[in-house]
């Protein structure tokens, strides 16, 4: 049996704050896996940052065994 998940969420306030999150996940008949994740945010630029903050940010994760 072969399983696949996915997601794909995005929210944006009434400031102009917005971020979006998007996941894969793909499972094979002997269990194993591929999975991925994209997330990102953006504030509005006008907003004071502490050090070391940004504006806009983005994380990426894969994780790939079924072709490794």
């Amino acid at each position: 049996m072969h399983m696949e998940k996915t997601a794909d969420k995005w929210g944006k306030s009434g400031q102009g704050d917005e971020w979006q999150e998007k996941w894969w996940e793909h499972y094979d008949a002997t269990g194993k896996s591929e999975k991925w994740a994209h997330k990102w945010c953006s504030i509005d630029r006008n907003t004071p940052l502490d050090a070391g903050h940004a504006h806009v940010w983005h994380e990426r994760y894969s994780q790939n065994p079924l072709f490794t």
